[in-house]
């Protein structure tokens, strides 16, 4: 199968870990986030349940975030394997920004700030983040997607991330919703296993075709290149407890929290 992806692609998934306090009680949360970077300026993205836990859980209204740490690699070997890990804490943590859609759960910083240092790389570049109509053009049901991210079974001995796979499950050119009458979000459900340390995680969609040169020849759209088409989110629960369907909000929602910053 050609997808388009390397190992390389793995690390643009950060763990993160909040610790949120209501003045009595301390909770702490693990995650995942990613960099994207316009032109000269980075911004780290994560989901808004992650910097705001009341948002989605009532058990913790009324709690704020008191810390935000962030782990990555500061290098990478000649063979591109990950060394030297670096934790540091991300200081301007309370200039998150979120959507005008508040339904849509998905945070921004921008020129995060860090104590402790931190080298950013592994980044995501903006122009590879998908806009609505891309996705409502290129992307279809059934179509791959991966998502790298710290959920349970993360490689602890390495510390690293590992990679998920799922597939489109509803329709990419509409907002998903599993409850009638919902306030509207820019949503897309898939089928695959989204799990706790998975919030926040980068969705790609893979490459699909190949690249044609001279001499061959193709359907019309036989070719399409990797992009970022949104935030892992969350999963939907039934009586057994996972349902095997997930959801993600659209990439389009981190271009309107970015270009309007």
């Amino acid at each position: 199968m050609i997808h388009g992806l390397n190992n390389t692609y793995l690390y643009a998934a950060k763990k993160i870990i909040t610790v949120c306090s209501n003045g009595t009680e301390n909770a702490s949360f693990r995650g995942t986030g990613f960099i994207i970077q316009k032109d000269s300026v980075f911004f780290f993205v994560t989901n808004r349940h992650m910097v705001e836990p009341g948002y989605l859980d009532p058990k913790y209204k009324g709690y704020t975030l008191i810390e935000f740490k962030i782990e990555s690699f500061e290098s990478f070997d000649s063979g591109n394997k990950p060394r030297t890990l670096k934790s540091a804490f991300l200081v301007n943590f309370n200039e998150f920004k979120f959507d005008k859609n508040e339904y849509n759960d998905v945070a921004c910083i921008k020129d995060p700030k860090f104590f402790g240092g931190m080298t950013v790389n592994s980044i995501i570049p903006y122009s590879m983040l998908a806009t609505e109509n891309w996705i409502s053009e290129k992307m279809s049901v059934c179509d791959y997607i991966a998502y790298p991210g710290f959920p349970d079974w993360y490689d602890r001995q390495n510390n690293t991330p590992i990679f998920r796979m799922g597939t489109i499950a509803s329709d990419p050119r509409m907002n998903y919703s599993s409850i009638i009458g919902a306030p509207i979000s820019s949503q897309i459900a898939y089928e695959g296993f989204s799990s706790g340390g998975a919030s926040g995680s980068p969705v790609f969609a893979v490459q699909r075709g190949f690249k044609t040169g001279s001499g061959i020849s193709a359907p019309k759209d036989f070719y399409r290149e990797v992009k970022v088409i949104g935030i892992n989110a969350g999963h939907f629960s039934n009586q057994i407890g996972h349902s095997g369907i997930s959801y993600f909000y659209k990439s389009s929602v981190i271009l309107n929290i970015i270009d309007n910053i």
